[in-house]
């Protein structure tokens, strides 16, 4: 799907989520003990007197704030409108290095049928390699992360933030440093309490992988199929079909049992015959099976940096979450009917 003057200055992301209301949601952004029970570890807010509000009380505009994160970065910023169950809006960091433009947040929260959800609308930031990867890419990714981590806490009474260990929740180490950045491939690891056998027929077998990836999944050889809790072979043909109505088809390029699982991932270009290659391995450390996915052979274009790196980027950190879900509570962060399964997915809904 071709993309062409794709925005880098903003994007906006959406969640639904059961059982719940605008009402909660909104405390869940607006006050210190609210915001911290799901996104960071810790936030300060001090109203333009200086005096630090309270952890169950709703901060106002023009308040600031001081927040850590749980692996100790900080960011501080200016609270910049507050509209009760309504809309949240914040400054997020500057927009570039040696900027002193804020990119903004809005949170506006909504009721749809028996769901309540919000949109996360990230804006002003700089169309350079600082801003496309630093705010663009990582905040995706991380949004992506801590709406799923609400939604799981408030559906399954489950927090899925990683603590006491020096990695990122969804971990992409291909991510930094920024100036090694590079657009034609990526790296993210993710790490999962569970056997490596047991993890990997998650991705090998066609039972396995449409329990956290896909919708349906047939593998073919010769004129023969998979039956589906058998390991598929180097040389099988694939046709996936996602929750969101996409049908994608490729071929497995190579299986070795509970360490390698790789596979082509659609065309590199329109009109190309040259494929993205994705390679899964897995090892087991320190009591958990390490996930290590690597996408390779990404053009070095517009079209290869947002439908493969940006789009791919954050849609592994959505499945792989999805995946550690699964085996840790049992809890399937995944939307069935196609529109909520699409806009779950989605790197930028304003496209």
């Amino acid at each position: 799907m071709k993309k062409k003057n794709y925005n880098w200055s903003n994007f906006r992301r959406r969640v639904y989520i059961n059982n719940t209301s605008k009402e909660e949601l909104f405390n869940f952004w607006s006050t210190p003990e609210g915001i911290t029970s799901w996104f960071i570890e810790f936030a300060v807010y001090t109203d333009g007197s200086g005096k630090k509000r309270k952890q169950n009380e709703v901060v106002c505009a023009n308040d600031k704030y001081d927040w850590t994160f749980h692996r100790g970065s900080t960011v501080q910023g200016k609270v910049l409108e507050v509209k009760e169950n309504s809309l949240f809006k914040f400054t997020f960091g500057k927009k570039d290095i040696d900027s002193e433009d804020d990119v903004i947040v809005t949170v506006t929260f909504f009721e749809e049928g028996s769901k309540a959800g919000f949109d996360i609308i990230q804006d002003n930031m700089s169309d350079s390699k600082f801003g496309r990867v630093y705010y663009h890419i990582s905040c995706n990714m991380g949004w992506t992360f801590h709406m799923n981590n609400l939604k799981s806490i408030i559906e399954n009474g489950h927090d899925l933030r990683v603590k006491g260990v020096e990695r990122m929740h969804v971990d992409a180490p291909s991510g930094y440093p920024l100036e090694h950045y590079e657009w034609t491939k990526f790296r993210q690891v993710e790490y999962i309490t569970a056997p490596v056998n047991e993890v990997f027929n998650k991705w090998a077998t066609p039972a396995g992988i449409v329990e956290w990836f896909l919708k349906n999944a047939v593998y073919e050889y010769g004129n023969n199929t998979r039956s589906s809790n058998e390991i598929v072979k180097a040389g099988d043909n694939y046709t996936w079909e996602f929750h969101s109505g996409l049908v994608m088809k490729g071929k497995i390029l190579e299986v070795q049992e509970n360490k390698v699982f790789k596979f082509t991932f659609g065309k590199k270009e329109p009109g190309l015959d040259e494929d993205v290659i994705v390679i899964v391995s897995f090892s087991y450390e320190n009591d958990q099976t390490k996930i290590e996915l690597k996408q390779e052979n990404i053009a070095d274009n517009e079209y290869g940096r947002v439908t493969y790196n940006l789009s791919c980027m954050v849609g592994w950190s959505y499945y792989l979450t999805n995946l550690r879900s699964l085996f840790e509570s049992g809890f399937n962060l995944r939307e069935k009917d196609i529109k909520f399964a699409e806009e779950a997915v989605s790197y930028n809904l304003n496209r």
